[in-house]
This record gives C-alpha cells, sequence and structure tokens, in this order.
C-alpha cells in the first residue's frame, strides 16, 4: 500500500466523525510518527509503499479515532512549549491554556526560585519551567509513582531536573518552602460531563479533570491553605482556573492573605488564569 492509497482509505473512514482539516492533520501526524515522513516528503513522494508494520500501526490508528480516542493517545505523544511529552491515559493531554499559564509564570523572570507544581501529570508544567528558567529549582508532585513515572520519562526526554514526589493535593503535608506555587487542579463539576466531548470524557483521567458539585474550589483551597504556610515572603501562586470561578478563586486567596491578585484571558478572551502574592 502506497501513502496516497491510505491517505484515501483514513479520509473515507474518518470523514463523517472528524474534521476536514483536523483530519488532514492527523494524517500528516501518523505517517511522520509511523512512518517518519513529514509533510514536504509526502508531498514529494506520496507513492512511498508502507511497510507490514507501519501498514498495521496506521490501520489501527483508523480503528482508535473511529472510537473517539485523542490523537495523542494513539501516537503516545503531543507538544507542549515546542517540546516533547510522553503520554498515556492516566495523564492529561496538555492544553494551550495551560501554555499560557507557563508562559506567564516564566515572563515573570524567576531566576534561581524555588518552584513547586502541584498535580504536575505529564510533568509539562514543571518541565517547562526546568527549561525555560535559569537556575531553576522545580519540585513537582502527583497521587502516585505511575504518574510521576511518565513525569520522570519526560525530564529525562526533555533533558531537565525536576524532583519529583508522591503528595495528594487533598492532604498536602509538606514542610518545604517555595517562591512559587503553579497548579493546574481538577476544577470541571461533575454535573458537567454531560457537555464533554466523548474525546475527553472516554479516555483522560477523571480524577484529574472532575470535582463534586459541592465543594467546587475544595482542590484550590487546599493548595491556598498549603501555601499560606509554605511560600516563602514575597511568594507567588499561579493557578490555572475554569472560567466561571475567577471570582470565588479571588475570594479565596483575598480571605487568606494574598495580594496583588491578577486574573488574565486566554487566547478565547475568558478568565482563565489568576496570580496571587503573599506576604
Amino acid at each position: 500500500m502506497t501513502l496516497i492509497e491510505y491517505h484515501n482509505l483514513f479520509f473515507i473512514k474518518l470523514d463523517s466523525k472528524i474534521e476536514k482539516d483536523e483530519l488532514n492533520e492527523f494524517f500528516f501526524w501518523l505517517i511522520e510518527y509511523y512512518c517518519g515522513i513529514n509533510r514536504m516528503k509526502y508531498i514529494l513522494n506520496p507513492n512511498y509503499i508502507i511497510n507490514n508494520t507501519q501498514k498495521s500501526n496506521l490501520f489501527k490508528a483508523i480503528e482508535h479515532l473511529k472510537k473517539n480516542m485523542p490523537i495523542q493517545y494513539v501516537i503516545g505523544e503531543s507538544e507542549f512549549m515546542n517540546l516533547k511529552f510522553h503520554l498515556n491515559n492516566k495523564v492529561l493531554i496538555p492544553r494551550p491554556e495551560t501554555e499560557e499559564l507557563v508562559s506567564w509564570v516564566i515572563s515573570t523572570n524567576p531566576i534561581n526560585k524555588k518552584i513547586l507544581d502541584i498535580g504536575t501529570g505529564s510533568g509539562c508544567i514543571a518541565i517547562s519551567l526546568a527549561k525555560f528558567i535559569k537556575s531553576s529549582n522545580l519540585t513537582a508532585w502527583d497521587i502516585n509513582q505511575e504518574i510521576l513515572e511518565i513525569a520522570r520519562k519526560n525530564a529525562f526526554l526533555n533533558e531537565v531536573k525536576v524532583l519529583f514526589e508522591v503528595q495528594d493535593i487533598s492532604s498536602i503535608k509538606s514542610d518545604k518552602k517555595f517562591d512559587i506555587i503553579v497548579s493546574n487542579p481538577p476544577y470541571i463539576c461533575n454535573s458537567e460531563k454531560k457537555k464533554i466531548n466523548n474525546n475527553v470524557l472516554l479516555f483522560e483521567p477523571h480524577k484529574a479533570l472532575f470535582v463534586d458539585d459541592n465543594d467546587p474550589l475544595f482542590y484550590y483551597y487546599k493548595i491556598i491553605d498549603f501555601a499560606k504556610q509554605n511560600l516563602n515572603n514575597n511568594g507567588n501562586i499561579f493557578f490555572e482556573i475554569a472560567e466561571n470561578q475567577d471570582h470565588g478563586i479571588s475570594e479565596l486567596l483575598i480571605k487568606a492573605g494574598f495580594h496583588d491578585i491578577e486574573l488574565r484571558k486566554d487566547y478565547r478572551l475568558k478568565n482563565r488564569m489568576v496570580r496571587a502574592s503573599f506576604k
């Protein structure tokens, strides 16, 4: 089978499920990952003959995509801050909003700071900060070693040093001090599951996404309470938030003694990030 023949089959099988532009991108992701053929090489040689192993992988990819599996889980990797990250369905797929949060932290030029990432998942936040901040000292926490093993592999892949430790953000116990705490905790209420696309609902880890409707700010409260005791003087906290939680989280921060609270909009012009300082 040639690549152009696979291309035609790919669109026939998936055209009714995936938007055309997105489908085109997925095709190029797959042939580059499984065949080492980028867009330009494909244009120059669409009649490249795929071998049996490549054909098997490419056909399996079609079946996974038909079942709504995200392309990042199909190939087991994603890009974040122009870095590569290995993934599986035990960790969230990194989002553009989280890139904006990381870029915001970097823009404050926190040289020689002790930084903690709570709920690290794939490690995308901590690893990116370690990569782009000079003389940084990064610690990253998550709830079990299985998750942290993925993050460790990504730190090795991206040639950075991060201290990974098991900690449950619902019951944090540590006397370590930090200059910056950053987190993208679970914030989607369980009742909103019916609005979530199947490619998220069926494949991404629910523990990293959803919270009880009766206490939607639970994790923010826990992290803020920890930060009061464990941030150094003039330390900062950075959160990714849901667009409808900006006022509630701001109130939590004010009550906890934080100041200079700043909300920031994402690329869709929604309040999705907050920063606050503590003395």
